[in-house]
């Protein structure tokens, strides 16, 4: 069970258009989504980040309920055609730059395969998803955040071997 060795005290990792991103952990899986970089049935890891509740947030996230609500009434009285695409939530066009450079103490190189942002019911979420699991010798997993490629100053990092409690 990965464990954090180190991270920022209130685990903020980053500032996004007035949104405190919050690292809310990583997990190993073998859930990787279809990809050129990792065989099937392969192995990996996500870690997960999710904005911090506050009024930047609830505003956004009002507009865009008034957005959804006037986006279904041009589809109900107009035709689907003129209503166009469905508004973006705002958890995506905050969440989505905000990524990781990932290391370890053995020069291991991830890629980040895929993501998901955002969701009804998952607003302020996100989750990447990174090939290949960390190998066994590696004591260290460096997250280097970033938004939009530039450092956010802050990392996170991870004992990826830790055994369970009780163990």
């Amino acid at each position: 069970m990965p464990q954090i060795v180190s991270a920022p005290m209130d685990l903020i990792v980053a500032i996004h258009q007035g949104v405190a991103i919050r690292f809310a952990g990583l997990s190993l899986t073998s859930d990787l989504p279809p990809s050129r970089y990792a065989a099937e049935g392969g192995t990996g890891f996500e870690f997960h980040l999710c904005g911090v509740i506050n009024d930047v947030t609830r505003r956004l996230d009002s507009q865009f309920h008034d957005a959804m609500e006037s986006w279904a009434l041009v589809g109900q009285e107009q035709g689907e055609e003129l209503a166009g695409p469905a508004p973006q939530m705002p958890g995506n066009a905050v969440l989505e730059p905000v990524k990781a450079n990932i290391t370890d103490d053995l020069g291991t190189r991830y890629t980040c395969l895929g993501g998901r942002i955002a969701g009804t019911g998952t607003e302020w979420d996100a989750t990447w998803i990174y090939h290949p699991k960390p190998p066994r010798a590696a004591q260290r997993l460096v997250l280097a955040f970033t938004i939009n490629g530039i450092s956010t100053g802050h990392t996170c990092v991870i004992d990826p071997q830790a055994p369970e409690d009780g163990q």
